[in-house]
């Protein structure tokens, strides 16, 4: 996730916590957010809300309507304009996508640089990002794709350690910013309990990989899985799945590597 997106995120629990909706989680996760010099705070819409509740108050309404909720919460970027914040870059990829040694050699430069690169303490709760503008089911959207896209590339999921028996293939579009997984043997899960989350490198963006999407394996054989980036990727180097905590992560610690697919 990009700083705008972590700003995007800081914004709306602003909001819920102006408003006093916010779970135990999302406290815990505004705490964090809060600390983060990415994460700018305006007065604005909590003096604006203020007002609000005051005016309920004299009318002897204890609680804000739902619908004027959401409404300060939707609105909350007419109020906070984000700065710009320069990332500097780490060569590290370019090593690592050049080593023999690529499938295992990833996976610890990936885990390490993104320690060293964390500005949380631990992760942070996010939600699947919605896949605009795909009506089918995610088989036939593949099939769509495939026949469409002049520039599709396509490369194969290993899988590690305890997912050894799992095969799959991913597809992927740099022009229409489209792709799909297809995946099999992957264990099925809770998602209560744990999700599936795909990471893509792509260097030339940023030196954190972009989140894929969560999903889940609702039943053994194969499934397609849409790959759901929230932001453009131009050139993925690889794709990276891997477990993590309901709702995914902002940032893995990648204690759980299921599999990785190198671009060819």
């Amino acid at each position: 996730m990009n700083d705008h997106d972590i700003q995007n995120r800081f914004e709306e629990l602003e909001a819920g916590r102006i408003l006093g909706d916010l779970d135990a989680e999302e406290i815990k996760e505004w705490e964090i957010l809060s600390r983060d010099p990415r994460c700018k705070r305006d007065f604005s819409l909590e003096l604006t809300a203020a007002a609000v509740e005051a005016e309920f108050l004299q009318s002897r309404q204890s609680e804000l309507p739902q619908n004027l909720k959401e409404k300060l919460r939707t609105g909350i970027t007419d109020f906070v304009v984000p700065e710009p914040v320069k990332v500097d870059s780490l060569p590290a990829w370019r090593r690592i996508l050049s080593a023999p040694q690529f499938a295992w050699g990833i996976a610890a430069t990936f885990a390490i640089l993104l320690v060293a690169k964390t500005f949380f303490q631990e992760p942070q709760s996010v939600q699947p990002v919605p896949l605009a503008g795909v009506a089918l089911p995610p088989a036939e959207a593949k099939s769509q794709l495939m026949r469409k896209a002049s520039d599709l590339k396509e490369s194969d999921f290993g899988g590690l350690t305890d997912y050894g028996k799992m095969t799959g293939k991913v597809i992927w579009s740099d022009a229409l910013q489209e792709g799909y997984m297809t995946l099999t043997n992957l264990p099925v899960n809770d998602p209560a309990v744990k999700q599936y989350q795909l990471w893509i490198v792509d260097p030339k963006r940023d030196e954190k990989p972009v989140d894929g999407g969560v999903f889940d394996i609702p039943a053994t054989g194969t499934v397609v899985v849409p790959i759901r980036n929230p932001v453009a990727v131009s050139d993925p180097k690889a794709f990276v799945i891997t477990m993590e905590q309901p709702g995914g992560v902002v940032v893995s610690k990648q204690q759980v590597v299921v599999a990785i697919a190198k671009a060819s």
